[in-house]
Order: C-alpha cells, then sequence, then structure tokens
C-alpha cells in the first residue's frame, strides 16, 4: 500500500538516521537502501539546502514535528535535475511519551513552488511598475507647470494624465508580453479623432511596459499637435534593427484645411511651444533618442530613432 502512494515515504530513528525508505525514494533518488540509510539521505539533497535540513532536524526535536521546504536531486535516463519537494514527518513515542521513530514523507511541490516564484516576480514588477508611474505622473506635472499659464495647467495636466491611463490599459492586458507598438499608435490617432493614416507600416513588435510608456506620451504629443494644427493627413511606418527602432510620423493638411488651434483651451502659442518642450525632454533625456524634423509648405516629417532595451 505505501508504495502505490504518491509520495516518497521513510523511516528514521529518534537521532534522525534512517533506516528505511520506500521504493518511490530509490527509484526517483538513485539511491539504494545502503546508500540512504543513516545520513546517506542528505546526498540527494541540494547542496545549497543541505545546512538549513540538518538544521530543521535539529529543531524537530524540540518542536515535535519537521517540516521543511527543499531540492532533492532525481536520477533517471535523461540525467539529472533538481525538484522541490515538501518534507514532513512525525514522531511516534513511548508510553513516557519519547519519540522511538520518525515516519515522514516528501511531496513533490515543484509546480506550486514554480507558481510561487512567478507570483513574487509579479509582485515586484507592479512594485516596480508603481513607482515608475508615479514618477512618470511627478514629471508630467512639473513641466507642464513649468510651461503653461495658471489657468491651463489642469487642462495640460489631465490630457496628459488621460494618455497615460490608455497605455496602461494596454499594458494591463498582457502585463508580462509587452505593448504592440502598432496599437500603442493606434490608440492615439483614435483618441484624438485623427483619420485612418494613409500608410501605417512596420514589422510586429512588441515594446517592454517602460519603454512603451515614454514612447506613448510622445505619441500622444505628436498626435495633439497634428490635431491642434490641422493636420489631417497622417502616415507612421517604423523599422527596427537589433539595437534601434525608427518611428517615422508624417503629417499635413489638405487644402483649405485650418488650423483648430484656437478653438481649444490647450491652442495658442503657448501650447504649442508646451508640446514642444515635452517632446524635447521626452526623447532626448527619457528615451535617449535622436530626433530629425523637417517641414515644408503644410508638412512636417520626424524621424525617430531610439535604442531598444538589451
Amino acid at each position: 500500500m505505501i508504495e502505490s502512494i504518491p509520495h516518497l515515504v521513510w523511516q528514521s530513528n529518534p537521532l534522525g538516521d534512517w533506516i528505511w525508505a520506500s521504493r518511490q525514494w530509490a527509484a526517483f533518488t538513485g539511491q539504494g537502501p545502503g546508500r540512504s540509510r543513516g545520513y546517506g539521505w542528505l546526498d540527494a539533497i541540494h547542496p545549497e539546502d543541505r545546512e538549513r535540513t540538518r538544521e530543521a532536524w535539529q529543531q524537530a526535536a524540540r518542536q515535535g514535528r519537521l517540516s521543511i521546504e527543499h531540492r532533492l536531486c532525481r536520477r533517471d535516463a535523461d540525467g539529472e535535475a533538481y525538484v522541490w519537494f515538501s518534507t514532513r514527518a512525525e514522531p511516534r513515542r513511548d508510553g513516557d511519551g519519547r519519540p522511538t521513530a520518525w515516519f515522514g514523507t516528501s511531496t513533490d511541490i515543484h509546480a506550486l513552488h514554480a507558481i510561487r516564484e512567478e507570483q513574487a516576480r509579479l509582485v515586484h514588477e507592479l512594485q516596480r511598475r508603481t513607482r515608475n508611474n508615479l514618477a512618470v505622473i511627478r514629471g508630467i506635472v512639473r513641466r507642464v507647470a513649468d510651461g503653461a499659464s495658471g489657468e491651463d495647467v489642469a487642462s495640460h495636466i489631465d490630457d496628459r494624465l488621460a494618455a497615460l491611463a490608455r497605455i496602461q490599459a494596454s499594458i494591463t492586458r498582457e502585463p508580462l508580453a509587452g505593448v504592440a507598438l502598432d496599437v500603442l499608435i493606434r490608440n492615439e490617432l483614435s483618441a484624438h479623432a485623427l483619420p485612418e493614416p494613409s500608410e501605417f507600416a512596420g514589422p510586429p513588435l512588441r515594446l517592454p511596459a517602460e519603454m512603451a510608456e515614454k514612447l506613448g506620451l510622445v505619441l500622444h504629443e505628436l498626435a495633439l499637435g497634428a490635431a491642434l494644427d490641422g493636420h489631417d493627413r497622417i502616415a507612421v511606418t517604423w523599422s527596427a534593427a537589433a539595437t534601434h527602432l525608427t518611428v517615422t510620423w508624417r503629417e499635413g493638411a489638405r487644402p483649405g484645411a485650418r488650423p483648430v488651434i484656437d478653438a481649444t483651451p490647450q491652442g495658442g502659442m503657448q501650447g504649442g511651444a508646451l508640446r514642444g518642450e515635452m517632446l524635447e525632454r521626452m526623447l532626448a533625456y527619457d528615451l535617449r533618442a535622436t530626433t530629425t524634423v523637417a517641414e515644408t509648405g503644410r508638412e512636417r516629417r520626424i524621424v525617430i530613432a531610439l535604442p531598444l532595451p538589451g
């Protein structure tokens, strides 16, 4: 019956010297009865876990139970690999309450341990992104406050925070996969009611969250500027090399179109200057990008080359 349960079963004397191990132990570790007896079973435990396993045995004598998670070496035809196990044991006592033997089991928890590690990684990533978002918001507020008049500050900040919210929505849909660049661009075009681009092309590319946040805010400023300038002909293309991403943004107005700068509280020379300053800071300092701007008549061409994370 013992040999049919999905655990490694063993028995030791009161001092922790093994006197018996089930066939499951031998099949998993490759240790025959002779090798696992005494303290030979410690050889099957990962070297980094052996000392705390010894300490757990010492505490077990005082606590009346053994409970530890450690890695056991699996030996089979494919070689060796360490697997996480939960090892527990309880003593059998005599009439005076003194342990006469220990009976224990070791249970495979490798999948559970992997889930725990993934959860810890996600919590760490969430904390990192929260700190990053606070830094981004602080930067937005500081830049707007430095460049906008008192009555326009709230409107400017609200606009940039709405953009950040859109970016975060894209990130949280697939937090581990990154954000598709084409989705990031289309979201900003749509948010500013810009028409379907006359050209929209580039390789499939997913950006890590931090880079997507910064580039998304840049795209917001570009789309906002195009909308306020009455530029309703948009073309966006991009290409990626091993180390760099190049985004080309082209915009222009159809004949007879009029800028809508004066029709919005974010318009005027001040709004345009603020957008230009924020773009310059985000591109040069946040993204370490090089930017080329060319304007001919009613058309504007912006080429952004930025390093990709290694």
